[in-house]
């Protein structure tokens, strides 16, 4: 069973309010510049790698100008106090204009330390994640008919692409057994149709590992067949 909180309301953010609270050990997971997306994840011991039987997700929201730490261990979020909200507005640059006029300032506490997100949103979710899903917020949709292979849709630091090594690796020698498919790469899938006494048929002529290649593909498939085209195909490692 998966649990879900998202709070985006006016009456969900009272100053000084308690949002969230979590023991566990959070890191710092993913960024998405489209909506502003920022993702924390607990998935792990703090003691060590072991995985614990849930993981917790908080997402953030059109959150544009933040301080935060690459993990936390016990993680507390709070709605700041108005003197602590022009504390941080003050610390900002003149300039500073929230992308929208109802962006919330939010307090991250963690041993002490204080950091904070300004943002229009946050959630989070608990539940069982299977290791071929990249997130519970980012999901399959059939609005949507690829598989996800990020945490976060959208442009992101893309930190997670594998390099065409990893790729050719993972074919040449499988993939480890219970690990989290956390790395991703776009092959290139190409496509021709041909046409015979008045019938087209299409026909998936190879995959390859980098634009550049199936490009020049496409320009030798091309003079031979009705029509082809590229189609990048999310791979996940």
């Amino acid at each position: 069973m998966t649990s879900r909180v998202w709070l985006s309301r006016d009456e969900d953010f009272r100053p000084g309010a308690e949002l969230f609270r979590s023991e566990r050990l959070f890191g710092l997971w993913a960024y998405s510049a489209t909506h502003g997306q920022l993702l924390l994840r607990a998935d792990v011991m703090p003691e060590g790698h072991a995985r614990l039987p849930t993981t917790v997700e908080v997402l953030f929201r059109l959150a544009d100008a933040m301080q935060v730490q690459a993990s936390y261990r016990g993680l507390v979020i709070r709605c700041a106090t108005e003197e602590e909200a022009a504390g941080i507005y003050g610390g900002l640059p003149d300039d500073y204009c929230p992308a929208e006029d109802h962006h919330r300032v939010l307090v991250l506490e963690s041993q002490g330390v204080m950091g904070y997100v300004l943002a229009g949103g946050v959630g989070w979710c608990e539940g069982v994640l299977s290791d071929l899903q990249p997130s519970f917020f980012n999901p399959f949709t059939p609005y949507d008919p690829r598989w996800p292979a990020k945490p976060l849709f959208g442009v992101g630091g893309e930190l997670d692409i594998a390099s065409p090594q990893e790729v050719a690796e993972a074919f040449l020698t499988g993939l480890p057994v219970g690990v989290r498919r956390d790395r991703h790469r776009h092959l290139h899938l190409l496509t021709a149709v041909t046409e015979e006494d008045g019938r087209r048929r299409p026909h998936n002529l190879g995959v390859f590992l980098t634009e550049a290649d199936a490009e020049e593909a496409r320009r030798l498939v091309e003079p031979h067949v009705a029509s082809c085209w590229i189609e990048p195909l999310p791979v996940v490692l």
